[in-house]
């Protein structure tokens, strides 16, 4: 063969073995990975390592595809998603889940108002925290995979007509995110909860149309919401909100067990400082709204005890309005009862 025939042999030969890395790296499964929170929040920035050690571990065997900024799906909508196969894996809050799954709503009743995070853990370590993830996956076709991540304690921020002692609640119109167990919480403060879409709560806010929003310091931090009319903050631990790891049932019962156990070890490697990173934003956050001249109001212990107990007296009545399990509602029921007990 002579100089040109071999040539053409070997370039032949080089487009070949392209094309078949080509197919090679196409034929990948896909693994992908859907949150609804810009990249500057702490819950993606979590998730996104989360997605990079992932692309590490399981290189040459998936292809790990991170969405962000709910460019793939919102919360809402994800687990739809997910059961349609379209997406792989998600993490929404806690308070997206008990329109399809009542027994998430324990964690928004008011056994957990004014309560700390130390508190939310002990129940999700308990036999009602797991009887809960149980529920999840049987009533959504789910896998949770590992522990919840955490956004932090949630907070009522209002405008002008302010909130600094719950005689103030009476008639407002408050904002809240999502979850029964929070609108129902609120009314029985006296307020009234109204469900606005993240889009459309700066206009609502600047246009004087509701009188305070039920969220978190980064929140209100990260979209400057002072700007638009909020001007005090009632620190009164409403409800601690955390995020789900969650995977397609169907998508999780393909994957070999080595596979789901390094899904498992890449996520719960993060846990603890997915946690440490939400609490110090929040702190951070919190210092940011009060040098742009948030006023902040602290009730003390014995106010946060007593509106916890009046609000009790109609926790029986929200979880049954919410669907909750009467067994699993006793259960919920005896762990507070034994934890204050310890405390």
């Amino acid at each position: 063969m002579n100089r040109t025939g071999s040539k053409i042999l070997f370039g032949v030969v080089i487009l070949i073995l392209i094309g078949m890395t080509t197919l090679h790296a196409q034929a990948l499964p896909v693994i992908r990975i859907s949150v609804e929170n810009t990249l500057a929040h702490v819950q993606t920035q979590a998730v996104e390592r989360f997605a990079q050690r992932l692309s590490q571990e399981l290189a040459s065997h998936y292809e790990i595809r991170f969405y962000h900024s709910a460019s793939l799906y919102k919360d809402a909508d994800v687990f739809r998603a997910l059961t349609q196969g379209k997406v792989e894996i998600a993490f929404p809050g806690t308070w997206q889940f008990d329109r399809y799954v009542p027994e998430v709503g324990l964690f928004l009743l008011p056994s957990l108002y004014g309560r700390k995070a130390e508190t939310t853990y002990a129940l999700l370590a308990s036999d009602v925290g797991k009887q809960v993830t149980q529920a999840i996956e049987k009533a959504m076709g789910v896998t949770v995979f590992g522990s919840f991540i955490d956004l932090g304690s949630t907070q009522i921020f209002s405008t002008k007509a302010s909130i600094t002692a719950p005689s103030d609640f009476e008639g407002k119109l408050i904002r809240v995110a999502g979850g029964m167990g929070n609108s129902l919480r609120v009314q029985a403060l006296g307020a009234k909860p109204i469900t606005i879409t993240w889009p459309l709560l700066a206009s609502a806010l600047q246009h004087s149309q509701i009188d305070g929003v039920l969220t978190s310091y980064e929140t209100i931090a990260s979209a400057r919401l002072w700007e638009r009319g909020l001007s005090h903050v009632y620190e009164d631990d409403q409800y601690f909100a955390q995020y789900v790891p969650i995977a397609s049932e169907s998508f999780w019962k393909r994957l070999p067990p080595w596979v789901q156990q390094t899904i498992i070890d890449a996520w719960q490697i993060g846990v603890g400082e997915a946690r440490e990173e939400a609490r110090a934003a929040q702190e951070m956050a919190k210092k940011s709204v009060i040098a742009y001249g948030l006023k902040v109001t602290e009730p003390d212990e014995a106010v946060i005890r007593a509106t916890r107990k009046m609000l009790m007296e109609q926790q029986e009545a929200m979880a049954m309005h919410m669907g909750i399990n009467t067994e699993l509602y006793t259960h919920f029921y005896n762990f507070f009862a034994l934890y204050e007990e310890s405390l």
